[in-house]
């Protein structure tokens, strides 16, 4: 009966996007979608620097303060401001705007404010004033005067500082020699700013290699106002319609205002766009959710209060989204909008890897973890597209994986993963991210990469950047060859009790992550020529399984402890024996579903791959329709931050928190796993030169579909005739592809001809040296 309905909900979801024979069941609008040339211009030379004091601590406050002339009193006078963190802002002594911490928001300064400031301008000497606030990390103010004809006055070196509110420093008459000049961290856009601020003038935060895509809702809903507050409702739900019509009462209280709530059916990354047609500004509060709780009782940003001028589109705040709480608050009695959308912004790529098979919830997954993946493309490859909106490499490792099995993408990978080496030439002075993991996980994701492109260079660029890297783990090991933390940094495994520290449990994990670094960095270095460094990291990767093996097993159990994730990373690194594989199974993994503590979707990615390499991919596939499928049961379009299928289905987002992220490429790992582990394309040389197929279908009768290399799409197709696997393969040239199928038999028939297979593991292994495409049976 279970399996009836599951089958309904699905059919469902198809005939909501689309034919089933043209389009896979994603939720990706951009899919099939021509990438065109992107012709918006770059960013000129900015009119404002990021500027700070010389000396940047937590919790500092800074003055500033720029004096300047006037001969007479402009026209008009647009002050545009934000400050990381905080800011209060004057003109003459008189304070024009402030910013303030919000609750669950880190990122109130990406939000630049807008004033008019002419009333408080004099003919003479005027002085602009800021009092800056740091609350942690990087510190920036960044402001522009724009006073059109008269010029504009940006922060630059020419604006001054001090540490201390001395008297009259909003004055043009403080000149006290304490007084310094600024510093001038980045131009604008730049630095750990870069591309984050929304508001600024003229300038698109967007940069050129991003596309964007006008998407109207699927769904309105009348929140308060009543009925007669709106007329031509369904027109915001078709394209060239002529829009709908507002009618305000100047005498109903804040809570009867008219508004809406916007679904646009999926989530979505961009920011939301309003036309109106009145005969004066109007007054609007929008509020963006990912969840519909969180639109309107909680946005992660808060409320944004906006005024849309006539024959204007007023733009909101770019973030991640799928509901939109729209409500209005002034403006004339009777006014038009001419439409409310979504200007989505995207990475434009092509699915070059696809995969389909006999249980439609999984090929479903696999689409869900692409458009996942997919939304995280934006100026960066990020960690979410509403929260954090930054790099971070153990989200990338496995991110990266499904955007190497679908998308084959090349410029966002090096651009990232080079960001994230910010100290790239030079030794590291601290770990990436903070996180020692997360520094093996830099190593490990640049073999990924590799074995997906060809670029060789790449690489070579990078050698000592790899062996730096690799080094600096030593100041880390005791004097038993352990991981120790021994800088006493973040050491993040997961969100999970007893790994989100330098716990007992933490540091295990972490010490097989450097095993699975070093082997890999050793494989980088042996690409490269450099022999002789490989195999000293292989050296220290044995003898590193060593350590592990005499003070991190269990001996009584032939385990590495009782929890899912450091056994998982003991076999994903290959530090176990198969009599240890047979114990974790036995004695952790086959507690598929009772997991006693949380465990986040990105450390669930290493344990499907692990319970895979213990021969139990039947258990992780129905750990994955178990734990990604319930995501899609409560209806997910993307994957989320954190889930556990037994927490309250009632109002999910809220029990989360709001500031939960419901878009994670973190989570993205089954489209991966079932792209490597049940159609079994893994390359195992640079650029797909050498590949393993190894098909696992466990309980599915077929399965089929592709994975993009350098020399086009690798496709597979599998179908179980008479208890025996049919497989078809089309190798693209300068490939070498090693395929490995279940029993062994001596003989396989390759196009209808008996060819000689070797035996390994119980599978039959022959090798094609030729593109073409291939019948085996």
């Amino acid at each position: 009966m279970r399996s009836f309905f599951l089958a309904c909900f699905l059919a469902a979801i198809l005939a909501n996007t689309g034919t089933a024979s043209q389009r896979p069941p994603t939720p990706d609008p951009t899919y099939g979608l021509p990438i065109k040339p992107q012709k918006r211009a770059e960013n000129r030379r900015p009119p404002a620097y990021w500027i700070w004091a010389s000396q940047t601590f937590n919790n500092q406050t800074i003055y500033f303060h720029r004096v300047f002339d006037l001969p007479k009193i402009p026209r008009s006078a647009e002050l545009y401001i934000t400050c990381d963190d905080y800011f209060t802002a004057f003109v003459n002594g008189q304070p024009v705007t402030r910013s303030q911490p919000e609750p669950n928001n880190g990122f109130v300064w990406k939000q630049v404010h807008h004033v008019s400031v002419r009333q408080y301008l004099k003919r003479g000497v005027n002085v602009l004033s800021v009092e800056g606030r740091n609350a942690v990390a990087a510190a920036g103010l960044v402001a522009m005067l724009d006073m059109g004809k008269a010029g504009n006055i940006g922060t630059n070196s020419k604006w001054s500082c001090i540490n201390t509110a001395l008297p009259e420093w909003k004055s043009a008459s403080s000149d006290s020699t304490d007084w310094k000049h600024v510093t001038v961290e980045a131009p604008l856009y730049g630095g750990p700013w870069e591309g984050d601020l929304t508001g600024w003038p003229g300038y698109s935060s967007i940069p050129s290699y991003l596309a964007q895509e006008p998407l109207l809702p699927e769904q309105v809903e009348i929140l308060s106002g009543g009925p007669n507050a709106f007329s031509g409702l369904p027109h915001l739900l078709r394209p060239g319609a002529s829009g709908i019509t507002v009618h305000l009462s100047a005498s109903a209280p804040p809570a009867s205002e008219p508004a809406l709530l916007l679904d646009f059916g999926r989530e979505l990354a961009g920011e939301i766009q309003i036309s109106s047609e009145a005969a004066a500004p109007i007054h609007i509060i929008l509020s963006y959710g990912e969840s519909k709780g969180e639109a309107l009782n909680g946005p992660w940003q808060g409320p944004q209060d906006m005024q849309i001028n006539p024959g204007q589109i007023g733009t909101g705040r770019q973030s991640a989204y799928r509901f939109a709480k729209v409500m209005f608050t002034g403006g004339p009695p009777v006014f038009q909008i001419r439409f409310i959308r979504c200007d989505m912004i995207y990475y434009p790529v092509h699915y070059e890897g696809s995969f389909n098979c006999s249980d439609p919830l999984l090929t479903r997954i696999w689409y869900v973890g692409a458009y996942t993946a997919h939304l995280c493309m934006q100026r960066d490859i990020w960690d979410a597209p509403k929260r954090d909106r930054a790099r971070w490499m153990g989200d990338l490792q496995v991110s990266g994986e499904t955007i190497n099995d679908v998308f084959g993408d090349h410029f966002l990978m090096e651009q990232t993963m080079d960001s994230l080496r910010a100290d790239a030439g030079s030794p590291p002075h601290s770990h990436i991210n903070d996180i020692p993991g997360y520094s093996c996980a830099w190593v490990v994701g640049m073999a990924d990469f590799y074995k997906h492109n060809d670029d060789l260079a790449y690489i070579k660029r990078h050698r000592e950047d790899l062996l730096q890297m690799m080094n600096f783990f030593k100041g880390e090991l005791d004097n038993r060859g352990l991981f120790a933390d021994k800088r006493g940094v973040w050491c993040f495994v997961d969100w999970s009790p007893g790994f989100d520290k330098a716990s007992p449990l933490a540091l295990a994990a972490t010490h097989f992550y450097m095993v699975k670094m070093l082997r890999n960095g050793a494989w980088l270095l042996d690409q490269i020529g450099d022999h002789a460094d490989a195999q000293r990291c292989r050296a220290w990767a044995d003898q590193a399984i060593s350590s592990a093996q005499k003070y991190l097993l269990d001996k009584s159990t032939d385990t590495f402890g009782d929890r899912w994730q450091e056994n998982a990373m003991a076999i994903y690194s290959g530090s176990t024996t198969p009599s240890e594989r047979n114990a974790i199974w036995d004695r952790v993994f086959s507690r598929l579903y009772p997991v006693n503590e949380q465990i986040s979707p990105y450390y669930n990615y290493y344990d499907i791959m692990a319970m895979s390499e213990t021969g139990h991919t039947h258990q992780a596939l129905d750990f994955i329709r178990w734990y990604w499928g319930g995501m899609i049961h409560e209806g997910a379009t993307t994957f989320w931050e954190n889930y556990d299928p037994r927490w309250p289905k009632k109002h999910f987002h809220k029990f989360m928190g709001y500031s939960a992220s419901l878009s994670h490429g973190w989570s993205s790992g089954p489209t991966s796993f079932l792209s490597e582990r049940v159609l079994g394309v893994q390359p195992t040389g640079g650029g797909f030169s050498s590949v393993l197929i190894k098909p696992h279908l466990a309980s599915l009768s077929w399965a089929k579909g592709g994975v993009p290399t350098p020399n086009g799409t690798l496709k597979v197709n599998y179908r179980f005739e008479k208890s025996r696997l049919r497989t078809e393969i089309w190798l693209p040239p300068h490939e070498i592809a090693t395929v490995s199928l279940p029993g062994g038999r001596l003989t396989v028939m390759v196009n209808g001809r008996p060819v000689h297979a070797a035996v390994r593991d119980g599978r039959a292994q022959v090798k094609l040296v030729h593109p073409g495409h291939y019948t085996l049976q």
